[in-house]
């Protein structure tokens, strides 16, 4: 930091005056030398005409000698001077630059006497295209000029001046009828003569527009979506924003946003800040419908995804009104087309009044309107959507338990229709067949008899069909009861109802408890394990297995043979009802067991699978919670 004394006068000034000083010096020896010689030569001389002569010559040519010397130094030094002024105020300048957009001076009238402008403005205009009509005015005097600052009013400001205070960041608005509006912040210090006297202000502006325009932007958009948070009509959102929309533009316009949802009525919903900005329905429908016929591309901006940007042609402005009585000078607007055939359509139409040419600032906060606007309109839209599905939500619920409950009616209908007048007549065909075969047997032929065999076994199999099916319909309407199972106990006792010659081919592992339906879990074992003991009892050395492993969440039960096995290529068939791979001659059964098998593994949470290659054996792998997860 430079030292107090250093702060005055600049070191090339002061190298300047030094070199000034020293030529001054130079010149008076260089005058009063050829005098003294010309003095002394004459007292030590006679009056000899041919010495004066000679003592002029001499004095002419050292004093043209002198003086050549005497005009270089000072011309040398007064040049030093003046480049040492410019380069001080080139960096004057440049400091002016970096501490605002200009500069400016005021007498002590208050009157703005000077205005120097920076380089260029944020948008890369140059400044001296656009002059500040300020000069010969004072502030309060300039027509479209405001004081917005909280701290001052024309009043107090001018009070402040009056005092010769310092002033710091003072916010001023400049909107004239048929320009861009300008915010700026100035900072302003009074100047002093020599003598103490008041000769005004100096100080620096910057233009605050844009960020102001954008911090308003902002909290218009946060009030958008609280509004929406707290569900308010969607119309008076729009009429909202639209209000806060005009005010955080750069030119004088009238704002009107439209919006349509075309799941219902194909109709536009507008909201504007002027109402003698109107659309005639018939006139506005077809202009939206067909937009890109009575519409010019913006010029100088580029279009943006799927907003469509268009300056309206002045033939087709909707009423002569817009531009004789509210001074409309031009019309452009912004669309959000629908992609899809029920999604919403919406625009931002803006009314310019005085300025022609749209500022690409406006465009982009526009822009960034639309979309929120956009976003907003379709979140109410599934708001409404959702509104209207919960509300038939209960009277849905009603019929679907109505009808559930019809289904189960019918299924109960069925199942003792299926249990009583189906088992009567295979009782009777398989009744009477065993009377004729023992009352006649004399006299049938084996062909007949064989034929009273087959009819026997057949209604004996569909009992059993029916039986299954009973079995399996009965199931799905029998509640999960779940409590602590032990699994080791409940195999054993299924093995123990076996002949010891079947019992002595299972091996069991340790199996662990489980939370499930007892009864349930016991006909899943039951099936699995004759299924295993079924299908490998034609193996040389029959052999089952079940086997356990615990996983992250669940059990994993496996129930493996060496029997007969099946092609993987039907596997998806196994756990259907009635599905059979291989002949009944070779293997009786009704093809139930496994269906009822995966049904009740999945209503416990778990999941059920096969492999096996023929000849070789089946394994059957089936999985089941934890404790964990079911008190979770």
């Amino acid at each position: 930091m430079a030292q107090p004394k250093d702060q005055g006068t600049p070191k090339t000034f002061r190298q300047s005056s030094k070199r000034v000083n020293r030529s001054l010096i130079l010149v008076v020896i260089t005058a009063i030398g050829p005098l003294a010689l010309t003095g002394l030569y004459m007292a030590g001389n006679t009056t000899d005409p041919d010495g004066w002569l000679l003592t002029i010559f001499f004095s002419l040519l050292l004093g043209a000698i002198g003086a050549w010397f005497m005009g270089n130094k000072l011309l040398s030094g007064l040049l030093g001077v003046i480049q040492s002024s410019a380069q001080s105020e080139n960096q004057l300048r440049r400091l002016m630059e970096l501490s605002g957009d200009w500069y400016w001076q005021q007498d002590p009238a208050h009157t703005i006497v000077r205005i120097i402008y920076r380089g260029k403005d944020q948008n890369g205009t140059p400044k001296s295209s656009q002059p500040l009509p300020f000069d010969g005015l004072a502030r309060w005097e300039v027509e479209g000029l405001s004081c917005i600052d909280p701290r001052y009013n024309w009043d107090t400001f001018k009070a402040l001046l009056d005092n010769h205070q310092p002033f710091d960041k003072v916010s001023f608005e400049y909107w004239p009828r048929n320009a861009e509006r300008i915010i700026f912040e100035s900072t302003g210090r009074p100047l002093y003569g020599p003598k103490g006297e008041f000769l005004g202000y100096m100080g620096v502006s910057t233009d605050m527009t844009q960020k102001r325009l954008n911090e308003q932007m902002l909290s218009l958009q946060r009030s958008l979506l609280q509004g929406v948070l707290l569900s308010a009509p969607i119309p008076e959102l729009a009429a909202s924003y639209a209000r806060g929309l005009k005010n955080c533009l750069t030119v004088h316009a009238e704002v009107v946003l439209g919006f349509r949802d075309k799941s219902e009525q194909n109709h536009w919903r507008v909201r504007g800040t002027n109402p003698q900005i109107r659309m005639p329905l018939d006139k506005g429908q077809a202009f939206w419908d067909n937009a890109e016929q009575y519409c010019d591309p913006l010029e100088g901006h580029d279009q943006h995804g799927l907003v469509w940007l268009s300056k309206m042609k002045p033939e087709y402005y909707f009423d002569d009104s817009w531009k004789n009585e509210l001074g409309i000078s031009s019309i452009w607007l912004a669309r959000r087309k629908a992609v899809e055939p029920n999604q919403p359509e919406y625009w931002i139409m803006v009314a310019q009044q005085g300025v022609e040419h749209a500022c690409h600032d406006d465009v982009l906060r526009v822009l960034t309107a639309i979309r929120l606007l956009g976003l907003c309109v379709e979140r109410r839209v599934f708001e409404d959507d959702l509104q209207g599905l919960n509300g038939t939500l209960e009277q849905r619920i009603t019929d679907r338990t109505a009808e559930l409950t019809r289904s189960n009616s019918e299924l109960e209908a069925f199942t003792y229709t299926v249990s009583h007048d189906l088992r009567a007549p295979l009782r009777a065909i398989d009744g009477f067949s065993s009377i004729l075969k023992e009352d006649f047997a004399e006299s049938l032929p084996a062909e007949a008899s064989g034929l009273l065999d087959r009819i026997s076994n057949n209604a004996r199999q569909m009992g059993g069909l029916i039986d299954g099916l009973l079995d399996f319909s009965r199931l799905l309407r029998t509640d999960v009861a779940r409590v602590k199972v032990d699994q080791q106990q409940l195999v054993d006792q299924i093995l123990d109802q076996l002949d010891a010659k079947r019992k002595n081919i299972v091996e069991v592992c340790a199996l662990p408890p489980v939370y499930a339906d007892p009864v349930l879990l016991k006909q899943v074992w039951m099936n699995l394990i004759d299924n295993a003991l079924k299908f490998s009892s034609k193996a040389d050395q029959p052999k089952v297995v079940i086997h356990c492993e615990k996983g992250v969440r669940d059990f994993r039960f496996t129930v493996q043979d060496n029997g007969a096995g099946f092609d993987m290529k039907y596997a998806d068939k196994l756990f259907n009802v009635f599905e059979r791979l291989h002949h009944k001659k070779d293997f009786d059964g009704t093809g139930v067991g496994l269906a009822i098998v995966k049904r009740i593994i999945e209503r416990h949470g778990g999941e059920i699978s096969a492999s096996g290659e023929l000849g070789q054996g089946a394994c059957f792998t089936f999985t089941l919670p934890d404790q964990i997860e079911l008190t979770e």
